[in-house]
């Protein structure tokens, strides 16, 4: 900030200082309130301990601070009873203050017994620079109607948007006085509350600096977006805003629809029409918009060329009703019984749904005809097969089957496992779903339709018959999402449904509100894959039957919410919002580290639904519902208290703040596991170290192992009788 605004700045404070109390008392802020509480305003926050003698000094002049500025909120933390959440404002001493804007924390501290000018300086530096104005569809007419105005539009998921964020706070700070001298205000817009409005502001992509002189859309600021250049640019305004050349400036006009002629992939359909046929056009336009590094013409597979098993990335009919591959599965009709000789080999190629289950189980004799029918019913769609588990047990359990029968569905290596009822309808209904083909989205009702079959949709822009599509269409239906999957060929429509300008061939995710664009070649499967992977959830999905073996395998930690929906709807909406609230706050704090330290999922379990599971597993009672558990799956732990050894409160910052202890290591684990296979566990290990000791020879302890191991496991068996075909890990087991 240059001198003279700092020198003005503290002669006001100085004058507010000597005045009667104009402002409030500082708010007690602690690890359930601090969220919720600073999420809007700035706040200075003082964090202190009540034993801390440096801080019995500087309470007073932090009292007269807070009786004399009423232009931001002040908040005091307990540091001796909210350890964690100082941890997390990396306070290293007390007293220490420190500034947060909108729940964001500022990167400045003020640590120590400081002076009272002292106080006063950082204050107006850091919490008082001259503000940013935020806008949104409620207001933006009203502020910026009028006068000049440089407004930054923003996505809080952008990764380019938070490396600006620090470089625009600075530049705006330094070219404050100028800026303020002739009449030159700033703003901001989240795109992702007001996308309408940025697509009104002709915002093609995140972020995007627009200048708007009495309400009109002038110019996009074309500079880089670091402090220097947009510093520069922001000091040269006053003396245009002065020269009369902004307010002479012609306006951009601005069209009813979201083809804009700014667009060029519509403009080239437009001429495209007036000078030759349409078809023509598309089928060259879609192939020259792919990048030559996707897939080469020499590589591009022709139609007779297709393998036998991949079926072809056809689309839907644009009434939604998907269209089968050309390809003939099952061309029979039959159900193909699967060994351990042939199951790899067989299931290699195409989709299988396949029956795992014991000759002697009655639910397994009760399937037996319906699942005959359904072999004869999926004639042509996809093979049915059956594994007897009695005769193939090790391929049984290579397959994770923990009770008959099992019904898995399998396509190059990827599963999904049908826990819907047994009949013929509701599993051909379930083979529907999951062969389902992507579909043509031409307006925003046909991705309203896709959307309300889903809580995550994917949108690929380019051409539906090109080598791109293809591959992504294949990938995608290979791990059953192909049926939410939409192909957008029309640039405009493409840009209108995904709030950014991108250019084909292009694949994004539309879940919770937002739009995630993978930023990876489209020719990468293994890359491709992983993404799909970590965006096929919402960000708080429900814990259900269908998607349990999903959320707990997918990932290193699961965080359940627990929640009771016979509480009522406020209270079930409220936790969920607690729960929510700190998955972004993780998967914000994932994205500053530059990869996240685990695989962490956050989701919700009804349970009411669920009530013996939890109980039993989490040993969590209903009377103490709502609840937090987070699961450790690999491991077969689970935690339930934060670092002081309180049950976790449901509440954003106490989740978040226990979650990052969990992944570091600093939380008490319970296990899932019965205290008779722990105990046979520590049994094992104490003597296989024996034996070494002993014997020397791994080999001879390892052969001692495996016979304990047979003991133990017959003596389990007879005691806990068909507990025993389950895994250690019982936590997908549902009431």
């Amino acid at each position: 900030m240059h001198l003279r605004s700092l020198v003005a700045g503290l002669t006001l404070l100085g004058i507010a200082w000597a005045a009667p109390a104009a402002g409030g008392s500082a708010q007690t802020l602690d690890s359930a309130t601090f969220s919720e509480r600073t999420r809007t305003g700035t706040w200075v926050i003082k964090h202190f301990s009540p034993k801390c003698k440096h801080c019995r000094s500087f309470q007073p002049k932090w009292e007269q601070a807070v009786a004399a500025l009423d232009d931001v909120q002040f908040g005091e933390i307990n540091c001796a009873q909210n350890e964690q959440l100082c941890d997390t404002h990396n306070v290293e001493a007390w007293p220490t203050v420190s500034v947060f804007k909108h729940g964001q924390q500022q990167k400045r501290l003020l640590v120590g017994d400081q002076t009272k000018e002292a106080l006063l300086q950082y204050i107006a530096e850091t919490a008082q620079r001259p503000a940013v104005a935020v806008l949104g569809a409620g207001n933006f007419t009203e502020h910026a109607g009028k006068g000049v105005w440089l407004v930054k539009h923003y996505s809080p998921f952008c990764p380019h948007c938070r490396h600006m964020a620090p470089h625009w706070a600075k530049a705006a700070d330094e070219a404050a006085a100028e800026l303020g001298e002739a009449g030159v205000l700033l703003g901001e817009v989240n795109c992702i509350d007001n996308r309408r409005l940025c697509e009104d502001n002709f915002v093609d992509g995140y972020p995007t600096v627009n200048l708007f002189v009495d309400g009109r859309f002038v110019e996009e600021m074309l500079v880089k977006y670091e402090f220097a250049p947009m510093k520069e640019y922001m000091l040269k305004l006053p003396g245009r805003v002065k020269s009369g050349e902004l307010a002479a400036k012609k306006a951009v006009p601005v069209v009813a629809n979201d083809n804009r002629d700014w667009d060029d992939a519509a403009d080239a359909a437009d001429k495209a029409q007036e000078s030759g046929p349409a078809e023509k056009l598309e089928t060259d336009g879609a192939r020259d918009a792919e990048p030559k590094s996707e897939v080469s013409k020499a590589n591009e597979p022709k139609p007779a060329e297709t393998k036998a098993n991949e079926p072809k990335a056809e689309v839907s009919k644009a009434d939604g009703e998907p269209k089968q591959p050309e390809e003939s599965y099952n061309p029979d009709g039959e159900v193909i019984t699967l060994t351990k000789e042939n199951f790899a080999e067989r299931t290699a190629s195409g989709p299988w749904f396949i029956k795992f289950y014991a000759p002697w189980c009655p639910h397994c004799q009760h399937l037996a005809p319906e699942w005959t029918r359904l072999g004869a019913s999926a004639r042509g769609r996809i093979n049915i097969g059956e594994v007897n588990c009695d005769e193939a047990g090790q391929l049984c359990a290579a397959q994770n089957v923990q009770g008959y029968p099992t019904l898995r569905m399998l396509w190059a290596g990827e599963s999904a496992v049908y826990k819907g009822p047994r009949e013929l309808d509701n599993m051909l209904s379930f083979v529907d779903s999951m062969l389902a083909q992507p579909r043509a989205i031409s307006d925003a009702e046909q991705l309203q339709t896709l959307q309300e079959q889903s809580d995550v949709v994917f949108v690929f822009h380019g051409d539906a018959g090109g080598a791109t599509a293809r591959a992504v269409t294949a990938a995608m239906r290979k791990m059953f999402l192909a049926g939410r999957l939409g192909i957008v060929k029309d640039a405009g429509v493409a840009q209108a449904l995904l709030g950014a300008k991108v250019a084909a061939p292009a694949l994004a995710a539309i879940k919770d509100g937002r739009v995630v664009t993978y930023a990876g070649a489209l020719s990468d499967a293994d890359a491709l894959r992983e993404w799909l992977y970590a965006e096929r959830f919402p960000l708080l999905p429900e814990f259900t039957r269908e998607n349990a073996d999903s959320l707990f395998y997918d990932s290193d930690y699961l965080v359940l919410g627990i929640m009771a929906t016979d509480q009522g709807r406020e209270s079930l909406d409220a936790t969920r919002e607690h729960v929510r609230d700190a998955a972004m706050q993780y998967q914000q704090w994932a994205d500053k580290q530059g990869a996240s330290p685990a695989a962490v999922r956050f989701a919700w379990i009804d349970g009411s639904k669920w009530t013996s599971y939890v109980n039993s597993v989490f040993r969590v009672p209903a009377a103490e519902w709502p609840a937090v558990v987070i699961v450790r799956p690999s491991e077969d732990q689970f935690f339930t208290h934060d670092i002081r050894g309180k049950k976790i409160e449901v509440s954003a910052m106490s989740v978040f703040l226990a979650v990052r202890a969990a992944v570091d290591g600093r939380l008490r684990a319970q296990s899932t596991r019965s205290i008779f296979v722990r105990a046979a566990k520590v049994v094992a290990q104490a003597v296989v170290h024996v034996w070494s000791l002993f014997f020397g020879s791994l080999i001879r302890a390892a052969i001692s192992l495996a016979v304990l191991a047979l003991l133990v496991y017959a003596g389990l068996r007879r005691a806990s009788g068909t507990r025993s075909r389950r895994s250690s890990f019982t936590l997908v087991k549902a009431d």
